[in-house]
Formats: C-alpha cells, structure tokens, sequence
C-alpha cells in the first residue's frame, strides 16, 4: 500500500514540474499569441530570454550539483546539471506574476500562485533542487517580472 502511494505521489510530482517546463512554456507562449494577446506575448517571451541569460551566466560561473547528482561530458550538459538557480522556479513564479498583472482576479492569482509554489516544491521533491536553488529562482522570476516592466 505505502509503495503505491509513494509510485502515485512521485507520478503527481513528475506532472506537476512540467508546468515549470520549456515545453510548457512555448505552449503558453503559442496560446497566448493565438488568443491576440500581443503584449502579454512580447513580456513572456523577453522574460523567458532574460532569466535564460541569468540561469546560463550564473551556472557558467557557479556550479552546484544538484541533490542527485547529473553527470555531463560537455559544456551544455554542464549548465543543465548544476542546479542554482531552479529555472523551473523562476518561469512558474514569472507566468503566475505575469497571468496575475494581466488578468486581475484574486482566485486566479491565488491559484497561480499556489501552483507556482507546487511546481517549486516538486523540484525538491524530485531531487533536482534543494531549497537555496528554489529561493534562488523565485527572486529571479520576481526580478525578472519586475525587468519586463521597465524595458
């Protein structure tokens, strides 16, 4: 019984860290450029390129295995298996803030950011992240919100 619940509650936290996901991303980004909405589209996408360059620099720079360790053999696989910040952190917080300024309604924003926090946990569930990672990409998905407005 227990092994079924820890099977069905690892399975709930592999869904739930793809919303934190690229591809979940681009998914969003193609809905909202098909829904007309042109610059909702334009902050999302020059937030998705900015925490990008932040992630890379800072991982270039700073490398911190993550909790299970990732091996690479090159400088690609290097970026992906240092784990500081969580990008997956960063573009949650960043859609949740991002839905929440352009659609106000506090049921929504709640929920968004809930599911931001959900998708942060997930990570640390999973093993990708530790707690520092995780703080690390909410400040850059907060600051990179905050950017967005200024540009």
């Amino acid at each position: 019984m227990l092994k079924t619940i820890k099977k069905i509650t690892e399975q709930a936290f592999k869904e739930l860290t793809t919303l934190g996901g690229s591809i979940f991303y681009a998914f969003i980004l193609l809905l909202v450029l098909l829904l007309g909405e042109l610059e909702l589209f334009i902050h999302l996408l020059i937030g998705l390129f900015f925490s990008l360059l932040i992630v890379v620099l800072i991982r270039t720079f700073y490398f911190k295995n993550r909790p299970k360790k990732q091996r690479y053999n090159n400088y690609l696989e290097r970026i992906d298996a240092s784990s500081f910040p969580s990008w997956h952190a960063a573009r949650a917080i960043f859609l949740a803030s991002m839905f929440s300024y352009f659609f106000i309604n506090k049921y929504m924003t709640g929920a968004l950011i809930l599911t931001a926090l959900a998708v942060s946990y997930s990570r640390i569930y999973l093993k990708k992240h530790d707690w520092v990672d995780i703080l690390g990409g909410l400040v850059l998905g907060m600051v990179t919100f905050l950017l967005v407005f200024l540009i």
